[in-house]
């Protein structure tokens, strides 16, 4: 490993495993907080006397963050290198958790999980740089499918609060989350280092990364694809607890165990999706992604047609698959992103995807909830979300070329 390329300290000479580890871990610490009020919003909901549509704010607050920083936070990890932006991140999440937990009206809990959004920010732009300067290319969209299963992880951990929400007050879970977020900025900040042979620094040179990465077509195709796919994922994972509680009458510790489902079926997804493309098609990504989300637009399909009738065993399935496909692309977006720009640029092309993917964090559990208060149930909301699913499809398949073998 190289590690001022990675601008950490010696944490290790193999990268598959310590360093890989604290990439990881990064998307769990990002994950959990934000994920957990989702997974609780049954029990939050009540406690501060909310609606549909605000509950699905809540995520929308931290998306709208995420747009907000996404191409800034590019471009500062290409100068600043990933230790010294996980060390920043972790103290914004932590911040975030620990205001949510003690919020006490929805205005402060929309504040607080827009702080925990500037903190993610600089977590996906952050990994994937340590990804880029440690493997090699044939590896590379395995490398960041292990380091992206930080994300289901941390959503695993959030959807037991879901369960644990029964016997333990909400505020105290996030407490843990807030102390166990700082902890691991602690881990980082001992190896933070300052990069050698850093990128200018200035508004100019910035405006001109920015400029490069958002007129390349790949990472255009992307972006585009990429809102499609987050606004969905970020709707399902909003309101999948709320749907089965409502529409299947499922009990909330039954309904987080789903949520847990999707999360480690997104976990082994990313992974093995990850593996395929580099792997089986030897890099080429494009079909295994229009293959994995037009999976994802049948999970929606049959989210649509739930009811009270439906056998649990079925409802676990239906989450296991959403998983396996809405909850699974991230790995092999932000690789083909990498790879469409040169190296030391992959910061700001990951940003710019992160400023794609917010928008459609922001807007798509607005809509979905509103779709819901509207039409009194969820069949109209499932249909538009996997029509959005497949837009992005058709942009992966006819917006993006892939090199001749």
């Amino acid at each position: 490993m190289n590690n001022e390329a990675m601008n950490v300290g010696p944490i290790g000479s193999n990268p598959w495993r310590g360093p890989l580890v604290l990439l990881t871990l990064a998307h769990v610490m990002g994950t959990v907080g934000y994920v957990s009020v989702m997974a609780m919003a049954p029990v939050i909901r009540e406690d501060l006397m909310l609606n549909a549509t605000q509950v699905g704010s809540f995520m929308s607050a931290f998306y709208f963050a995420l747009a907000l920083s996404a191409l800034p936070s590019g471009t500062v990890v290409d100068r600043t290198g990933v230790g010294w932006a996980l060390v920043i991140s972790m103290v914004l999440l932590a911040l975030g958790a620990a205001g949510f937990a003690m919020a006490d009206s929805y205005i402060a809990g929309v504040a607080s999980t827009f702080v925990m959004g500037l903190g993610y920010g600089l977590v996906n732009p952050a990994t994937a740089k340590g990804v880029l300067d440690w493997f090699k290319p044939e590896h590379r969209a395995t490398a960041m499918g292990v380091k992206q299963t930080g994300v289901p992880i941390g959503g695993l951990l959030a959807s037991a609060s879901a369960a644990v929400v029964v016997v333990a007050p909400w505020r105290g879970v996030l407490w843990a989350f807030a102390a166990a977020t700082l902890l691991l900025g602690l881990v980082w900040w001992r190896h933070a280092e300052n990069p050698r042979g850093r990128r200018p620094g200035g508004l100019p040179a910035m405006l001109m990364d920015i400029r490069t990465v958002a007129v390349n077509r790949g990472v255009a195709a992307m972006n585009g694809a990429g809102l499609c796919f987050n606004g969905a994922q970020q709707s399902m994972t909003t309101y999948l607890t709320l749907f089965l509680r409502d529409v299947a009458g499922s009990s909330q510790p039954f309904a987080g165990f789903c949520l847990g489902v999707a999360q480690v079926t997104g976990a082994a997804g990313r992974i093995l999706w990850s593996i395929a493309s580099d792997r089986v098609t030897r890099g080429r990504r494009k079909g295994v992604m229009v293959m994995m989300m037009s999976g994802g637009v049948v999970t929606c399909t049959l989210a649509a047609m739930v009811g009270e009738a439906w056998p649990a065993v079925v409802l676990v399935a239906l989450a296991a698959g959403a998983g396996a496909t809405i909850l699974a692309y991230a790995p092999l977006l932000h690789t083909v992103c990498a790879e469409a720009v040169k190296p030391e640029l992959a910061g700001a092309a990951i940003g710019s995807n992160l400023l794609a993917t917010s928008v459609g964090g922001t807007v798509g559990p607005l809509v979905f909830g509103a779709i819901v208060d509207a039409t009194g149930g969820y069949t109209a909301a499932w249909i538009v979300a996997g029509a959005v699913i497949g837009i992005g499809v058709l942009i992966t398949a006819f917006g993006l070329r892939e090199p001749a073998s």
